[in-house]
């Protein structure tokens, strides 16, 4: 968990604030939004074939269990999800009637969530058990399972031997580096993170499956009529590239002062670890992973995401702290060649179909192992509030969720169930029935 910040708590609050509110804005004009699966709802409203009521009722609907997920990661992180406010904030700009309240909402939202953090100490420091150390264990288990994502990805793209086999090189890379630990050359020491080098290794292979398996396979056909939407739709978001391009700016800021976090989970291990190379090979993953579905989405809506291809992310942590104020250039610039760069990139994934398709394996990969990890880390969380008992609530919660339909995203569910320990273990306490020390 991230408890100690560089940047002080007004910087953070004021660039939130702005965040919040620009993205709540673009959500309000249908520029951009967060919720990839939301996005192909907007053109509905833009087309009049749904009242801004009905719209902001479905939109609300796919994003609030999202929302619930990032309250969860941040209390496991101790940062700022980017869920947590840009999920909300298309909420907020589609139930606005105008784009001065869609503004409005955002700012006051994030004001609500930028000084949260501190009531939320306040409150555990109260409990007669404070447990919020107890929920760092959930995100420990994140980094060991999330480095096998691209060995899951290539199982489930092409098959299970290609699959073990491309676990087998992760697992060994990371031994390797475990026992090695660094190497020197001349004077200089350069350490070999394990799970760097795991993803790594993993990533090599997925794209040397891909690129071999693209070699026989037929290039996408892309009637005229598509064609003439997805450049219709390229031309709508070129348009709107100042609007985005700021947004680019903001979110590159925030998340290099640490006002909000993208992929917190990844992002708050590394920053303890002190090893950022982990979390910038992680986001090379997610760049290559969001790359169909976002330009797909974009050029079939006309609609882009609030964070583009994530690539403003990466840039943003890149940037070194001496200069921390260029961050919201190089999200600029990042944003303005991804737009431009929007119509191509659909017709080269075209192209290569293996490669096109691996976005969406990668994606359900990455999914697949966070879930399992903070699942893991639920339990071990339970388990270490409330020895035995722990674990039985924790995994009541998972079963009931299943059970009804996973009402509540499955990253969410575990460490919801691991806070409903510590919640319910105060209560017995208060109550006597329970004593401790």
């Amino acid at each position: 968990m991230v408890t100690e910040f560089a940047f002080p708590q007004i910087l953070r609050t004021i660039v939130l604030v702005a965040i919040a509110a620009w993205a709540s804005l673009l959500s309000h004009l249908c520029i951009s939004n967060f919720n990839d699966g939301a996005r192909p709802v907007f053109p509905e409203l833009m087309e009049g074939r749904m009242s801004r009521t009905e719209f902001a009722v479905v939109v609300t609907g796919m994003g609030v269990g999202w929302v619930l997920a990032g309250f969860s990661q941040w209390l496991a992180t101790g940062l700022i999800a980017c869920h947590l406010i840009l999920i909300a904030t298309d909420c907020l700009g589609a139930w606005a009637p105008n784009k001065y309240v869609a503004l409005g909402l955002g700012a006051a939202y994030a004001l609500v969530c930028a000084y949260g953090t501190a009531g939320i100490n306040a409150a555990f420091n109260a409990l007669p058990h404070n447990f919020l150390n107890d929920l760092t264990n959930i995100t420990s288990p994140v980094l060991p399972v999330f480095c096998m994502y691209p060995a899951v990805a290539i199982a489930g793209q092409f098959d299970a031997k290609k699959g073990i086999i491309a676990g087998c090189v992760t697992a060994l890379t990371y031994i390797v580096c475990t026992l090695i630990g660094s190497i020197r050359i001349g004077k200089i020491s350069i350490a070999l993170y394990p799970y760097t080098f795991a993803m790594l290794a993993g990533m090599i292979c997925l794209v040397v499956y891909a690129v071999k398996a693209s070699k026989n396979s037929g290039e996408i056909e892309v009637t005229e009529e598509e064609e003439n939407l997805f450049t219709k739709n390229a031309e709508r978001i070129k348009s709107n590239w100042l609007y985005l391009c700021i947004q680019g700016a903001l979110n590159a800021l925030g998340i290099k002062i640490l006002a909000q976090a993208y992929q917190p989970v990844q992002l708050a291990a590394a920053i303890t670890a002190g090893d950022m190379s982990v979390f910038w090979l992680a986001m090379v993953g997610v760049v290559i992973a969001f790359i169909p579905l976002i330009v797909s989405t974009a050029l079939a809506t006309g609609v882009y995401q609030a964070v583009g291809l994530t690539t403003v992310m990466l840039f943003g942590t890149m940037v070194p702290d001496s200069v921390w104020f260029l961050a919201p250039v190089a999200g600029f610039v990042a944003e303005y060649i991804e737009i431009q760069l929007l119509g191509l990139l659909g017709k080269f994934l075209s192209k290569f179909p293996e490669l096109s398709k691996c976005g969406d394996h990668i994606r359900d990969a990455m999914i697949s192992c966070l879930t399992l990890a903070l699942t893991i880390g639920a339990f071990m969380a339970g388990n270490s509030i409330w020895s035995g008992v722990g674990f039985t609530i924790v995994g009541g919660f998972y079963v009931l969720n299943e059970i009804t339909g996973q009402r509540i995203p499955k990253t969410a569910i575990g460490p919801i169930g691991a806070v409903a320990v510590g919640i319910i273990y105060n209560i017995l306490i208060l109550v006597g029935l329970i004593k401790i020390g």
